[in-house]
């Protein structure tokens, strides 16, 4: 099984990305930048789409990893 990974639509990417490299996201990543921005991830997910396998080759993924505080 693979995982899916996305990408800001065209029209996004200034806002997604700010001044930082362009990178495909996984859902966890989609959904802390989401709350971080104050939006819901529905909210978030509407400006993006389902990562290529071209996007992919071209702008690498980012993995979202989360450590449990004890």
């Amino acid at each position: 099984m693979s995982k899916t990974y996305y990408f800001p639509n065209g029209e996004h990417n200034d806002e997604f990305f700010g001044g930082s490299d362009a990178v495909c996201v996984d859902i966890e990543e989609v959904q802390r930048l989401a709350c971080e921005w104050g939006m819901t991830t529905d909210e978030l997910m509407a400006r993006l789409h389902e990562a290529t396998e071209d996007e992919i080759s071209e702008y690498g993924v980012y993995n979202t990893y989360w450590y449990a505080v004890m």
